[in-house]
């Protein structure tokens, strides 16, 4: 009696089109962590520039204004890379750029980086 030679061949696809759904899932889960470590960054970011200039705008110093863009930071668990304070003399806007990085949660040493800049807008009317 002779074997169908095609036999189990349905296994062996069957077996491949699970291992190719599951790398897709994979990849779109690594994917999906990664974009939320990058939005949390920038949220991170943004609240770390907005305290920092509050600071800088009740007539803070420098120094104040980066340690609340700090404190701020660290709370949303970033780390403040970065943080240059400016006062504009002909515009009197005093603004803040405040740089942080938080790590990606699936991939191990990769992180997320955010820039924010906040401060006063400066009256143009006039």
């Amino acid at each position: 009696m002779m074997r169908d030679p095609e036999r189990g061949s349905g296994t062996v696809l069957g077996i491949g089109a699970i291992l190719l759904l599951m790398s897709l899932l994979v990849a779109f889960l690594i994917l999906a962590a990664a974009l939320q470590a990058s939005l949390q960054a920038r949220a991170a970011a943004d609240a770390a520039a907005l305290a920092g200039a509050a600071v800088l705008l009740e007539g803070g110093s420098t120094d104040a204004a980066c340690s609340a863009a700090t404190e701020l930071a660290e709370a949303n668990g970033a780390e403040l890379t970065a943080c240059s304070p400016s006062e504009d003399t002909q515009t009197v806007a005093a603004t803040l750029r405040v740089e942080v990085a938080m790590p990606v949660p699936v991939l191990e040493g990769a992180r997320a980086r955010a820039v924010a800049v906040a401060g006063a807008v400066p009256d143009t009317a006039g």
